[in-house]
């Protein structure tokens, strides 16, 4: 950060003065250099001053600020005016102020004289205010972290029966009190519905284990609702199909192209166990059992 002035004339802290000049040259004293107005803000940190362009006084020069006597006016001049809460030495300051002498007109001759200062002013912060800074920043940011946790956690505190609903969506019913569930349990169009959604690949088999029984194969949903048939055993190891929910009659159709099995038509779904379904052909004896993770 870095903030300059650069002036003629009055302003805070640069001095402007008409000197009544008598007598033999002498350098400018800081105490009469030193302003004691009170600034109109206070800044809560601490400052070094340093000063360049300044010259000693000699009989060639006349009266002129030597670079010392500088320095210890504007040192001065903050303390009374309270700007900033302390003066330091160079380099143990929050910010350091530099302020440099560009030209100093005096008259030649006369009895009174107007003398003008033009100086330049740059304030800078030093490596410790930049570490606060950054200190701050983190702070910021930090802060601006809980209270976007705060909101979030809040947010789903709001949701009301997250478990039910959570449940409802994956195809399964609210939890309900220990020992109240029967099997086996029809599905309602919407469970049939919220339960493919949220399962979109079904190891199923049918009549696996028994006489006659067929080869098991992998039913897979897409979003699109089209259905793959997975079965290595088969005549036709892959084949392709559509599936459709009709809520109205709590059913899931589906549809081969070129394939009898397993068979195209209509199914309810019925929940055999907590883990356990099967989906029973509607006017064929047509069965497909699958398990799913809880």
């Amino acid at each position: 950060m870095k903030a300059a002035i650069y002036g003629r004339g009055t302003g805070i802290l640069i001095v402007a003065a008409v000197v009544g000049l008598a007598g033999c040259a002498s350098t400018a004293t800081r105490e009469a250099m030193s302003v004691g107005t009170p600034a109109t803000k206070s800044y809560p940190y601490s400052v070094s001053v340093q000063t360049r362009g300044g010259t000693e006084t000699s009989a060639m020069t006349g009266s002129t600020i030597s670079n010392e006597e500088l320095k210890a006016a504007v040192e001065s001049s903050i303390m009374q005016s309270k700007l900033f809460k302390s003066v330091v030495q160079r380099g143990n300051g929050d910010y350091e102020l530099s302020v440099i002498v560009t030209q100093l007109t005096k008259p030649v001759f006369g009895a009174s004289f107007t003398v003008d200062l033009e100086a330049g002013w740059s304030l800078t912060a030093t490596l410790d205010d930049a570490i606060v800074g950054a200190t701050r920043m983190r702070m910021a940011v930090e802060g601006a972290a809980r209270k976007n946790i705060a909101q979030g956690l809040q947010a789903i505190a709001d949701l009301g029966a997250l478990d039910a609903d959570a449940r409802s969506e994956r195809g399964q019913a609210p939890a309900p009190a220990p020992g109240a569930v029967k099997y086996p349990r029809e599905l309602s169009g919407q469970d049939v519905a919220a339960h493919f959604a949220s399962y979109p690949s079904i190891e199923a088999r049918q009549g696996e284990g028994r006489p006659g029984g067929k080869a098991p194969f992998t039913l897979r949903i897409n979003r699109d609702r089209t259905v793959e048939r997975s079965c290595p055993n088969c005549f036709t190891p892959k084949a392709s199909g559509s599936m459709v929910v009709k809520q109205d009659d709590a059913t899931v159709c589906f549809e081969w192209s070129r394939v009898p099995y397993p068979a195209s038509g209509c199914f309810k779904l019925v929940q055999t166990s907590a883990t356990d379904f099967q989906l029973r052909g509607v006017g064929m004896e047509t069965v497909i059992r699958y398990s799913l993770a809880p």
